[in-house]
C-alpha cells in the first residue's frame, strides 16, 4: 500500500512537472490511445455497444470505419454512442481550466454523451428508474421530484466536505453519488465513470479506465458500499469506499504505465 502510494506522489509529481510540449504529449495520449479504450469498456459495461469491436471503435473514432447507407438502426446508434463518448471525454481535457460548477459539468457531461441518443440529454430524469441487483432486490433510485435538492447537496457536499478528502477518495464520492441519485434517466454509469475521471485528470493523476471483463466484480464492489444506503433520503451518506479507492489506485497507476509502453 505504502509503495503504491509512493508511485502515485511520483507520478502526480512528474505529470504535474511535464514541460508544455510533453503535457500535450500527454493529454494527447489519454484522449487517442486510453480514450478509446475507455469508450469502448464503458459503453460495453452499460449493455450498449455489444455489435461493435474493439478494432471497430478505433476505427470509428479514427475516420476510417466504412459506414454503410444500408445499416440497421441499432449499428447507427451504437456508432453515434461511440462518437459522443470519445466527445465526452475530450471535452475533460478542453474545459480543465474553465471555472465550471460540478453540476453544469455533469450535466454538459450527460448532454454530449446523450447527444440525439438520450431523451432529454443534460436534463434531470422525469420518470423514476430502477434496477434489480444481484440479489434479486429491486433498487429504487432517487425520485424525479427529489433530484434537484440531492444534487445541489452533492455540490455542496463536493465543494466543502469533500475537498478536505484525497483525489481519489472525491472521484470515488463523485461515482457513488451519481449512482445513488441516478439523476438522468439513462447513461448514468457512463457519467459516473466519466465525472470520476475528470477529478482524478483534474488533479494531476491518470485517468482510470474499468475493464468490461471488470464489470461483476465492479458492480459487485457498488453493491458493498450501497449495503445500507437510503437511496430515497440520503444517498449521498455512502458506505466504505476503502476497496474502490484502492482498486482505482492501482488502475491510475496501470494506466501510467501502458502509456509509457506505447
Amino acid at each position: 500500500m505504502l509503495d503504491r502510494i509512493f508511485d502515485l506522489a511520483k507520478i502526480q509529481n512528474k505529470i504535474i512537472n511535464f514541460s508544455k510540449p510533453l503535457k500535450k504529449k500527454y493529454y494527447d495520449y489519454l484522449v487517442h490511445e486510453f480514450g478509446i479504450l475507455f469508450t469502448y469498456h464503458s459503453n460495453r459495461i452499460e449493455g450498449t455497444n455489444m455489435t461493435l469491436t474493439l478494432n471497430d471503435t478505433r476505427e470509428i473514432l479514427n475516420n476510417t470505419y466504412q459506414i454503410e447507407t444500408t445499416m440497421d438502426k441499432k449499428r447507427q446508434r451504437e456508432i453515434k454512442e461511440t462518437i459522443n463518448h470519445q466527445k465526452a471525454f475530450q471535452y475533460i481535457f478542453d474545459a480543465l481550466e474553465e471555472d465550471i460548477d460540478i453540476i453544469t459539468r455533469m450535466k454538459t457531461l450527460h448532454q454530449i454523451i446523450g447527444n440525439e441518443v438520450i431523451e432529454n440529454a443534460g436534463n434531470y430524469k422525469k420518470r423514476e428508474n430502477y434496477l434489480i441487483n444481484s440479489n434479486g432486490k429491486e433498487i429504487e433510485f432517487t425520485k424525479p421530484s427529489f433530484v434537484p435538492l440531492r444534487m445541489e447537496e452533492l455540490k455542496k457536499e463536493y465543494e466543502t466536505t469533500w475537498q478536505n478528502l484525497t483525489a481519489f477518495e472525491r472521484a470515488v464520492r463523485l461515482h457513488m453519488a451519481i449512482v445513488n441519485i441516478h439523476p438522468f434517466c439513462d447513461g448514468n454509469g457512463r457519467v459516473a465513470r466519466l465525472i470520476m475521471n475528470y477529478e482524478l485528470i483534474k488533479w494531476a493523476y491518470p485517468p482510470i479506465l474499468i475493464n468490461e471483463k471488470q464489470k461483476l466484480s465492479y458492480y459487485s464492489m457498488i453493491e458493498e458500499i450501497n449495503i445500507n444506503t437510503d437511496y430515497q433520503n440520503n444517498p449521498l451518506k455512502i458506505g466504505d469506499i476503502t476497496l474502490f479507492c484502492e482498486t482505482i489506485d492501482q488502475l491510475s497507476v496501470m494506466t501510467f504505465k501502458n502509456m509509457q509502453k506505447d
